[in-house]
């Protein structure tokens, strides 16, 4: 019997083996990119940064930041907005700073607007460092904007499962080397509630009953199955499954508290 079947009769029956494969990919290229921060959708990525810590024990993960950046929150485009101003306000953007999201991909299309938002972000910097300037705030902002956009950049890191007709400006930012994208055949944590241990406050209900949320972490719930989900990739590639577990709880919760109002 292979090291991979054993691994999913034991844990729950997904491929350890694609999934360990695919994560090395994902380090790798972590690696190579180098990044100052990596980005971290909440809704979605969170599972990636705990299988990245085992697959990668070299991983840094204070590196990692949690944003709101998903459809299933209120006024995403404010929330990212502020998240952004405010992250800017406590880094120093005199320097050059990498951004690398790492980010579920079906179409792509939510990945294509998290870059957007971040192009956004610099010209809102750009903006309100030329309101601070007494001369020609004109001028001032394009010079503002011309040096952000040379200090600060941001590359996609796109774990994507194959069966789905990609975006196409997502597909572009692939041609552009702005994305790289990952592709397994399955991603188990893909609208699976099980395989995310966080919790959103509901904001409202739809009319379709889909709950719409706040960016405040109502609870945590880690599942059996999560604990499976982590313990099986740990023991695919040798890391003792005793040892592993969700990582950076508190520094969820610090990264979604830059998009609220009250901070």
């Amino acid at each position: 019997m292979s090291k991979n079947k054993r691994m999913k009769e034991r844990y729950g029956g997904l491929n350890f083996e694609e999934i360990a494969k695919g994560f090395s990919r994902a380090a790798d290229i972590l690696r190579m990119e180098n990044p100052d921060f990596v980005l971290v959708p909440v809704a979605g990525s969170v599972p990636f940064i705990d299988i990245l810590h085992i697959v990668d024990r070299k991983f840094d993960v204070g590196s990692a930041v949690y944003i709101p950046n998903s459809i299933r929150f209120a006024d995403r485009e404010k929330l990212m907005s502020r998240w952004y101003q405010r992250f800017y306000r406590d880094n120093e953007v005199g320097k050059p700073i990498k951004f690398v999201c790492i980010d579920e991909v079906l179409s792509g299309s939510s990945a294509v607007v998290g870059h957007r938002q971040f192009e956004r972000s610099i010209e809102q910097r750009a903006r309100d460092k030329a309101n601070e300037f007494s001369g020609d705030r004109m001028k001032a902002y394009e010079t503002f904007k011309k040096g952000l956009g040379k200090h600060l950049s941001y590359r996609i890191l796109g774990i994507a499962e194959r069966g789905h007709l990609r975006n196409p400006q997502f597909r572009r930012l692939v041609h552009r080397g702005v994305s790289h994208a990952i592709e397994f055949d399955d991603v188990p944590t893909i609208d699976n509630v099980a395989l995310n241990a966080l919790r959103f406050r509901v904001e409202r209900v739809q009319r379709n009953g889909r709950p719409i949320y706040a960016p405040e972490i109502d609870r945590f719930d880690i599942t059996q199955e999560y604990i499976d989900l982590l313990k099986g990739v740990a023991s695919y590639v040798g890391v003792d499954p005793s040892s592993v577990g969700p990582v950076n709880l508190g520094r969820i919760e610090e990264g979604l508290a830059l998009a609220r109002e009250e901070s």
